[in-house]
């Protein structure tokens, strides 16, 4: 499944917009890397809250889990 299909409403906002299927992936691509950046923004606020628990994540990553 493309990220075209994956976000039917984006797309067909984007499309409205009139932009076509090719910058519209260009478009997803730069808002994921967008997306990734905030995420751990907000993992980074959890574990200072003391919400998320970074221990878990280092073990898996690690195969310790």
């Amino acid at each position: 499944m493309s990220d075209l299909d994956r976000y039917p409403e984006l797309t067909e906002y984007l499309r409205s917009r009139g932009h076509a299927d090719e910058e519209i992936a260009l478009i997803l691509a730069e808002l994921h890397k967008k997306d990734e950046g905030v995420m751990i923004d907000s993992i980074m606020d959890s574990i200072d809250l003391g919400d998320f628990d970074i221990d878990e994540i280092i073990k898996a990553a690690l195969g310790e889990k």
